[in-house]
């Protein structure tokens, strides 16, 4: 995936999906273009990370060493008296690198898990006060599964309105493949090419993969359909 100099890109994954690659594509592309990363995420998150990223040939633990990777622990951000200035301290450290930066967090997806719907809104509100004055691009996790139908119903758009890209997995190409031939399974040719046309043209403000495009349009305007869609995609796309 081509992931958007300063933008707010929302990564989905499902929750149930204990190995799940979150950000690590996002990473890896910054530490290859020797940027600055910074992931604000709990222990197990950031080994996992650390692990994806050597499978991937990124030497991480020598970024660490050189400080071009820089964790900082998630809970502490939200136990502080005032996280907002906890989190402009974490940035204005992590520019002090030379090159680009880049931040991971895993902050909106710990309050959502919580059941704390208002909570991971606030912290995206946060984000998008903070990028008016400092440069940066940023990566934000919520264990919200692309292909259950419950997450077209308004999770996704509250969230999404408040980003720039959304990805629904960290490999966003094997998702719309397996959206894409699930789609051409259940309609007719002809009303194939017309729904993918609509979605195009009616999808939201942020920016989508085409998929989560037909799937959002599908939801609204052909539930039943959808549902047919989404269970057909499922077994074409394996959660990593």
């Amino acid at each position: 995936m081509f992931w958007p100099e300063g933008e707010h890109v929302l990564q989905l994954y499902p929750h149930t999906a204990a190995e799940a690659a979150i950000g690590t594509a996002f990473a890896a592309d910054g530490l290859r273009q020797q940027d600055s990363v910074v992931v604000i995420a709990t222990s197990a998150l950031w080994e996992r990370l650390l692990g994806q990223l050597q499978a991937m040939g990124i030497d991480a633990h020598g970024a660490v060493a050189d400080g071009r990777l820089r964790p900082f622990g998630a809970h502490t951000v939200l136990a502080a008296a005032r996280p907002e200035d906890t989190l402009r301290a974490i940035l204005r450290f992590a520019r002090t690198s030379p090159g680009r930066l880049r931040v991971v967090s895993e902050l909106t997806d710990l309050a959502w898990r919580k059941g704390d719907q208002e909570a991971a809104l606030a912290v995206e509100r946060r984000w998008n006060a903070f990028a008016r004055s400092e440069a940066f691009s940023l990566l934000c996790a919520c264990g919200l599964d692309a292909l259950d139908a419950g997450a077209y119903e308004g999770a996704l758009a509250s969230l999404g309105a408040l980003h720039t890209h959304l990805a629904p997995v960290d490999n966003c190409e094997a998702f719309d493949d397996a959206v894409g031939r699930a789609a051409a399974e259940v309609l007719e040719p002809r009303l194939l090419r017309m729904v993918h046309s609509l979605s195009a043209a009616h999808r939201p403000a942020i920016h989508l993969p085409s998929g989560v495009a037909l799937l959002f349009w599908l939801k609204q305007h052909m539930p039943r359909t959808a549902e047919k869609v989404l269970a057909r995609s499922r077994t074409r796309w394996i959660p990593r």
